[in-house]
């Protein structure tokens, strides 16, 4: 799947003075606001002033933690929120893609303009792509439309868009949200009216939300979404409809950039030892020194800043190393709130990083401490970084 290219700053949430819509915060901190558990009924006939949409789920007022969380796998830092509450108004949505009905073939091949019209006609719109994940996630806030945990069969994920796109609608009982929205993955990708708003210059494109393809736990995520030229026509590219008063939140994801690997020239030698004592699986003395051997910021993709070190610790008094490790880990304003990413035993003498092809792959190589060189592959994946075997 071909994947459009962004710029690299910081991520911000804005929102439009479109109505009596109660907003949810937009610092960088992201918002704090309490939701309830219990879901609103919908609107009667007398509250919406007309009959009720037919096929239609109603979403109530709520909020969504928008994007994924820094620290949840899988995650495409320069495309996703990084896991914000915004609130949002109540609206209806489809319950399938259009046509909405139950045993048809998805309405594909449509320009983004064109879908406009095809909902106008019925007196619905374009959903948001907010709009669109907030029904997908449910009230529940989920990863995906059936739970938190992947499941290829929920959906029917996992497989090409162009082997997905010509599937009936309405057979994948499973693939539902604690709304009631259905098949929002699995089938094409669907339009939403919102520009991309991700890095700089990238209003010419606008946002399509589900779909499928073989990389399925991925894609198959509520906070999934490509860019494509609105006037963009394919038949693995359809749409749902919307109604309702517009919701105002919008995504606004300025790129953080830099070098992609650069040496720490001061690192922090206790925070270092802290993050090495949590790798899983190894044991380092509690208390003691930790030598640093090697220390570097490493910014596999924009918005991602993670740290790649070595070091050795000691027992108290004591200068004699007694285990190594290299290890990665995201850094956190609270340094005790450090998460580490990967980390194995290592030998000494790690002597040198370097980049292999690109920012997501990093070459350790260094001395063994009997003698001859080794070297090791650490590779960035969505979030989750992997360490290889060591190889000479």
């Amino acid at each position: 799947m071909k994947r459009s290219t962004r710029g690299a700053g910081r991520w911000s949430i804005a929102f439009l003075a479109l109505g009596p819509l109660a907003c949810g915060h937009d610092t960088a901190e992201g918002a704090t606001g309490a939701k309830s558990d219990a879901v609103p009924a919908p609107p009667t006939q007398m509250d919406a002033g007309s009959a009720l949409p037919r096929g239609m789920i109603w979403i109530p007022p709520g909020t969504l933690r928008a994007g994924t969380p820094k620290n949840a796998v899988p995650r495409i830092a320069e495309e996703e929120m990084p896991g914000v509450d915004v609130s949002l108004g109540g609206y209806w949505i489809d319950a399938l893609p259009y046509p909405n009905e139950s045993g048809a073939i998805a309405t594909s091949n449509v320009s983004r303009e064109e879908a406009e019209q095809l909902c106008a006609a019925q007196s619905k719109r374009l959903c948001t792509e907010l709009e669109w994940e907030h029904a997908c996630k449910g009230a529940a806030n989920a990863t995906y439309e059936y739970g938190d945990a992947y499941a290829a069969d929920k959906c029917g994920t996992g497989v090409t868009i162009e082997e997905a796109a010509r599937r009936p609608s309405g057979d994948r009982i499973a693939c539902k949200s604690d709304y009631g929205a259905r098949e929002m993955h699995g089938g094409p990708w669907e339009w939403t009216d919102s520009p991309w708003g991700r890095g700089r210059n990238k209003d010419d494109l606008g946002v399509l939300r589900g779909g499928n393809a073989l990389a399925g736990e991925l894609v198959g995520r509520c906070a999934n979404a490509i860019g494509r030229s609105p006037s963009t026509k394919s038949p693995t590219m359809g749409f749902r409809c919307c109604k309702g008063e517009v919701s105002a939140a919008k995504v606004e994801l300025p790129m953080q950039g830099g070098r992609a690997l650069e040496p720490q020239l001061k690192p922090n030698a206790a925070r270092m030892g802290r993050a090495a004592r949590m790798i899983p699986g190894i044991t380092l003395p509690e208390t003691g020194k930790f030598f640093i051997t090697s220390a570097w910021t490493w910014r596999p993709a924009p918005n991602e800043s993670l740290v790649l070190a070595s070091g050795c610790a000691a027992y108290e008094n004591n200068i004699r190393p007694v285990g190594c490790a290299l290890f990665a880990f995201r850094p956190d304003a609270d340094p005790n709130a450090d998460v580490v990413l990967a980390g194995v035993s290592a030998d000494v003498g790690i002597g040198e990083m370097v980049l292999a092809g690109d920012a997501r792959h990093v070459r350790v190589r260094g001395l063994l401490s009997k003698g001859g060189l080794y070297a090791r592959d650490v590779t960035y994946v969505y979030g989750r970084v992997v360490i290889s075997d060591s190889h000479k």
